[in-house]
């Protein structure tokens, strides 16, 4: 992002921009929401030969952009512990080390993971154990699933802007996956294992939504919760348990996965995501390749 892309950027009202364009992206005017979302799948490239729904069975760019696949589009590691929750580019990882649990590498800047989840209590429980950031392009698939079979047990709800999320941004915006706005999601597996969700919204509609909480949409109106609160926490009373690959939340137009694994998983799985790091994953498969 040159400097006149980011004054121009950080003057743009981001949040209400992007609304306005998810409205865009899902009217249904005749004719025109057709001709712009053939255009946005030929401009992006989108493989349409795996989706579940025809090409012509689309109505406008949203129902294009969270289309389904079809059922065996995506295998499903069976003998995997963690698999990919996304198809997209697995840009950086890193240990999240017991004598300095608080900071997290991307493309060469450093965030704190307190910061990412506005709760220093759950970033503690992940001191010992390991993330990996997953960037998803315009062109790939938008449905999240999750990467381990357990219960979700909790979501939190960090409000904030809007900014790109691309190589250029992602280089010289400090801490972007803190400001940004994310829903996270906070699963516990069946033997101990972790596992922290972090969906990021990006310019340019940035609804992130997710299946145990229909009323919950970030970058919405209204919120899901205050804005003004630091972040929202909601606990589950009673069981949302998931299996490993079945889905659960979308990208309405976005964005980044960033994916926390604790101390428990990582001590089974020694080469977690060290072998993809600029590599491109998609979703169900293993993480250890």
């Amino acid at each position: 992002m040159n400097s006149i892309a980011y004054s121009f950027m950080k003057l743009l009202p981001k949040n209400a921009v992007s609304r306005a364009f998810g409205a865009f992206s899902r009217a249904k005017i005749p004719v025109f929401s057709k001709l712009s979302m053939h255009w946005f799948a030929k401009h992006y490239n989108i493989d349409l030969m795996e989706s579940e729904m025809p090409k012509n069975g689309f109505a406008n760019i949203h129902e294009l952009f969270t289309r389904k696949l079809k059922k065996d589009a995506r295998p499903i590691e069976d003998n995997a512990e963690v698999v990919c929750p996304v198809d997209g580019c697995l840009t950086a990882f890193g240990m999240l080390a017991n004598e300095n649990p608080e900071y997290m590498q991307a493309k060469g800047k450093f965030y704190s993971l307190e910061s990412l989840v506005r709760c220093k209590e759950l970033a503690k429980r992940f001191s010992g154990g390991i993330w990996a950031t997953i960037y998803l392009s315009p062109h790939n698939y938008h449905r999240i699933h999750s990467p381990v079979s357990g219960n979700v047990i909790a979501a939190y709800y960090c409000p904030g802007t809007l900014w790109p999320v691309n190589t250029g941004s992602v280089e010289r915006i400090e801490g972007l996956f803190s400001i940004n706005e994310r829903l996270i999601t906070h699963i516990v597996t069946y033997d101990g294992g972790e596992v922290l969700l972090v969906k990021v919204g990006a310019t340019n509609v940035g609804r992130i939504a997710v299946d145990y909480k229909k009323d919950w949409f970030a970058n919405s109106m209204p919120p899901p919760a205050s804005r003004k609160a630091i972040f929202t926490k909601w606990e589950a009373e009673q069981t949302y348990p998931y299996t490993k690959g079945q889905e659960i939340a979308r990208f309405e137009m976005g964005s980044t996965v960033i994916l926390v694994c604790n101390r428990v998983i990582l001590q089974r799985t020694k080469e977690l995501f060290a072998k993809l790091e600029g590599k491109e994953v998609v979703m169900g498969q293993e993480l250890m390749v």
